[in-house]
């Protein structure tokens, strides 16, 4: 791990000049106080493959992807490592520290965290109680998505299933028509429950139908999000007239 210097509060406000949203915990924040935090934040960089810390002595208190995306493993009852989560760009680690569940995370890819320690940031949240508003608000939002992701998955389809992971990662990239896909089809499996074969089978599927493209292994090209999001079971059904 490596600390940075960074720029992440002018990112932000450019983005947002730009019509973009910026990162959730810094939304609605002055230029001024975005810069104040900003001397309160750390800015660590993770090459692909390195372990982010765990120990709660090592974690902190909130850390936010700026770029980059992590994964989570944790062990199955035959004690084998098996993908459990993934976290991207604008989502936010526990601010609760680390899970009891022995699990290890890393960097898929060059990741940079911002970090901050309770210390500050209670000090922080004092000065501008818009950043633990913001805090709040984005935990309740990614719990909320993770409970009906895992409700909702246990009564779905494998092709309910494959469709709604692709959606899920389409969504939370933010990246109109494109989708990278940090893990293989093995791992999709793994977190949808389902065998290799059925999910290979179901993105053959997907792409024959032209819902999906795939320039390259690790790529999908949404042709038809709508028809895409259909497929998920999620779409509320038409009543006839």
């Amino acid at each position: 791990m490596n600390a940075m210097n960074h720029q992440w509060a002018a990112k932000a406000l450019s983005l947002n000049a730009r019509k973009h949203l910026p990162p959730a915990l810094f939304r609605g924040l002055t230029r001024r106080e975005a810069h104040h935090i900003q001397r309160n934040f750390s800015e660590n960089l993770f090459h692909p493959g390195e372990p982010v810390p765990r120990n709660p002595a090592d974690a902190p208190f909130v850390a936010l992807l700026l770029c980059g995306t992590l994964r989570e493993d944790v062990r199955d009852a035959q004690g084998a490592w098996r993908l459990f989560a993934l976290t991207f760009t604008g989502e936010l680690l526990s601010p609760l520290g680390p899970s009891g569940s022995g699990g290890r995370l890393s960097a898929l890819e060059r990741t940079v965290l911002l970090t901050c320690d309770r210390t500050n940031f209670d000090a922080l949240a004092t000065e501008i109680p818009r950043l633990r508003l913001n805090l709040l608000h984005l935990m309740q939002g990614q719990i909320a998505e993770t409970h009906r992701w895992q409700t909702l998955l246990g009564r779905k389809t494998a092709s309910e299933r494959v469709a709604s992971m692709l959606e899920w990662f389409h969504v939370r990239q933010g990246e109109r028509g494109k989708l990278v896909l940090p893990v293989n089809r093995a791992e999709l499996g793994q977190m949808s429950g389902l065998t290799l074969e059925t999910v290979s089978r179901q993105i053959r599927r997907l792409e024959k139908a032209r819902i999906i493209a795939l320039p390259q292994p690790s790529r999908v090209q949404v042709l038809n999000p709508t028809a895409l999001h259909t497929l998920t079971g999620d779409a509320p059904a038409h009543r006839a007239a």
